[in-house]
């Protein structure tokens, strides 16, 4: 059931108020007078009192809202009580994005004369909108709604008898038992009924024959959305003619009907405004409810679920005295990847090439850090699993595998995928269906804008800040010119983002980077010859090679060179794939070994700080047999931060929570040496950047970049 009003009669924010704040699911479909006059339209949704998404006057999200605010002093409304949204595109509490435009609005010329009772209840409550907890009923039933082209809806339930609020008030409902009639009170000529429900048109069938509407067809894919709308305004539809006077939307008025209102407004009843002594009579009605309303909203603030007690010789209310519609559980929408038992998380890496260790090693810490959760019973009684493919460090393979983990394997998120390259594949897809992306093993900026991608959070310090401090120690502590410095890097985004970091410092350091020699092979191979043979021509006067490669091309770059130019100083980034690269030295002879130069993100795996000794606790049960590595070790604290993230967020995990709930995580202290902190504005947890060496032996040392 749907059911209708006027903005003449209650403010836009205190309508979305009311079903905010009474955890009710609804769609609230509103018609407008545009700028120049055309008409427009919108759609929001509120699930179980959360506002998710909002269409309006050609505008989503956030912004629909405040524009929503600013402009719906007049027009209509329908509410269709049940109707739910498949996407999302409300990131920002109700409250906050309301009493930000309604303060804008304060004192400005043309306010209404009464004001919205959003900002008192809402500074009442403290944190704006209270959630409900799974199984609470979210609200009366409704029927489904017929929403804006574009946008699907799902749910239907039966119809609904909730009210609508009154204008000013702090969202309270009507009381249909007494007093004068309010919006809902069937037309002229029809006995009156305190139910809100309206009698069908003439010659419809009855509600017991009617058939249930039908659903648009589903997205392919557990996480699909659909697609964005062409246009907020849907095309005219019909409207039969009312009865009684007609008017030209001004009390009273007289003079031919106004156009018909486009869908949702089909259905809208036009109705004649109440008289001046029933708009004088029901505030003195609503006083009556005040006290049942401040109960049910009390049961819905957390910590606060008592039932009030009536006074000493006070008669006890009268369940009628505040209207509502029998709570009805709610099952939510199943969430692809979370089940009673178990939450699935995905990773595309490379189990194949001249790449595989570091697919390999990564996958070995994520599932260490699981199975420590796991072996204490899990997260809110889940267990983690991580399903993870080969895509061979190859973008043309990386689609298909985050296709197949996402639509075939029902993922949850995905959690350390390796590369930048792949990444520049993977990201489009993720970002398009609103997943998680958490912690790949790259340190490259498209995965660090600003402001950040809202599902996208990084641990690792950057590309950047590792090339930096690699410059900074060249030309600062070795006293090198940039001319005496040559880059050795992979012939993709991985290679360009490690070369743009050394100019961007170069220039921080008042150098002219113009001077550098970039050298470059190909992705997975280890042909480096054309590039050895450039660094040598130049003989004598390049001093150091800053390396952003994998770790066999590596090995071989510094075989060839350190044979004629065994003075030459080496350094690499941590993405190399360090114990691998100090493996494949040491079999080419203790000399190619000694002084390579590598940086980390995580301190050294055989240290004995409290993170680094879970680690190798962990490793010994989990894993028995893998050594101690840094791209396990960096592992390892992603997996670690995503279950403590997850234990924050609850046992009704969606996204969206886990999102909020890693925004919310500051200075969470695993005892690396620096805490890991999240916020809106910050999806990257560390940026700390530790140097190391290889000695004779192949083992690292730890060494001062300053």
């Amino acid at each position: 059931m749907s059911l209708a009003g006027d903005f003449r009669d209650i403010l836009f924010a205190d309508l979305l108020q009311f079903y905010c704040l009474s955890g009710q699911t609804a769609a609230v479909s509103v018609r407008a007078a545009g700028e120049r006059g055309e008409e427009t339209t919108g759609v929001f949704f509120i699930d179980g009192g959360v506002l998710v998404d909002a269409v309006f006057d050609g505008r989503e999200g956030s912004e629909a809202v405040r524009r929503a605010v600013r402009r719906l002093n007049q027009g209509a409304f329908q509410v269709e009580i049940g109707a739910r949204s498949e996407r999302r595109t409300v990131h920002e509490p109700w409250s906050a994005l309301v009493l930000e435009e309604l303060r804008q609005q304060e004192g400005s010329e043309g306010a209404g004369e009464l004001k919205s009772a959003a900002p008192a209840l809402a500074a009442a409550l403290g944190r704006g909108t209270p959630t409900p907890a799974v199984g609470t009923p979210r609200g009366p039933r409704g029927r489904a709604p017929t929403p804006p082209a574009g946008i699907r809806v799902t749910g239907t339930s039966p119809a609904s008898t909730a009210p609508t609020p009154a204008r000013g008030s702090p969202g309270l409902p009507r009381t249909p038992t007494s007093g004068p009639p309010v919006r809902g009170t069937p037309a002229r000529g029809t006995p009156a009924t305190p139910s809100m429900e309206r009698p069908p048109a003439e010659g419809a069938p009855p509600r017991e024959a009617a058939s249930a509407p039908s659903r648009p067809a589903p997205a392919s894919g557990p996480h699909a959305l659909s697609p964005p709308p062409r246009s907020p305004t849907p095309p005219p539809a019909p409207v039969p003619a009312a009865s009684g006077p007609e008017r030209r939307g001004t009390e009273g008025g007289s003079g031919p009907r106004p156009n018909p209102p486009t869908a949702p407004f089909s259905r809208i009843r036009r109705e004649a405004r109440p008289a001046r002594w029933v708009r004088w009579a029901l505030p003195l009605a609503l006083a009556s409810a005040v006290g049942g309303l401040l109960a049910l909203v009390a049961t819905r603030i957390p910590g606060r679920r008592t039932t009030p007690t009536p006074a000493d010789g006070a008669p006890a209310a009268s369940p009628s005295a505040v209207p509502q519609a029998a709570p009805i559980p709610v099952t939510p929408p199943p969430t692809p990847g979370v089940s009673d038992t178990e939450v699935l998380f995905g990773m595309a890496a490379p189990f194949s090439g001249t790449a595989k260790e570091l697919g390999r090693q990564m996958k070995v810490g994520v599932e260490v850090a699981f199975a420590g959760a796991n072996a204490e019973g899990g997260v809110q009684g889940r267990q983690l699993r991580l399903v993870t493919l080969d895509d061979g460090y190859e973008p043309s393979r990386t689609a298909d595998v985050m296709r197949e983990l996402a639509e075939k394997r029902a993922v949850f998120g995905f959690v350390g995928n390796v590369g930048t390259p792949t990444a520049a594949v993977a990201l489009p897809y993720v970002l398009g269906r609103q997943m998680l992306f958490f912690a790949p093993f790259t340190g490259a900026s498209l995965l660090r804008k600003d402001p950040p991608d809202h599902t996208v959070f990084n641990y690792r310090a950057s590309y950047v800040e590792e090339t930096a401090a690699i410059v900074r120690y060249l030309v600062e502590v070795r006293r090198l010119r940039p001319d005496q410095i040559a880059v050795f890097a992979q012939n993709d985004a991985y290679g360009d983002a490690g070369y743009q970091g050394v100019v961007r410092k170069l220039r921080q350091l008042k150098r002219d980077p113009t001077v550098l020699l970039k050298v470059t092979y190909e992705r997975n191979t280890t042909d480096v010859a054309n590039a050895v043979a450039r660094v040598l021509e130049r003989k004598d006067r390049i001093k150091a090679v800053v390396m952003v490669a994998t770790y066999r091309a590596a090995a071989r770059f510094i075989e060839q060179v350190r044979t004629v130019r065994p003075a030459m100083l080496f350094t690499n980034v941590s993405f190399v794939g360090s114990q691998a690269l100090a493996e494949e030295l040491v079999q080419l002879g203790p000399r190619f070994a000694e002084g390579v130069i590598v940086t980390q993100v995580v301190p050294l795996p055989t240290s004995r700080s409290t993170a680094v000794l879970r680690y190798q606790e962990a490793l010994a049960r989990y894993a028995p047999g893998e050594k101690p590595d840094f791209i396990s070790l960096e592992g390892y604290v992603d997996g670690t931060v995503l279950v403590e993230a997850l234990r924050r967020t609850g046992r009704a995990l969606t996204t969206a929570r886990l999102v909020q709930a890693l925004e919310d995580l500051h200075g969470l202290d695993l005892g690396l040496g620096a805490p890991i902190s999240f916020g809106p504005s910050e999806h990257q947890g560390s940026h700390k950047v530790w140097g190391t060496v290889l000695d004779r032996t192949g083992n690292y040392q730890t060494m001062d970049l300053e």
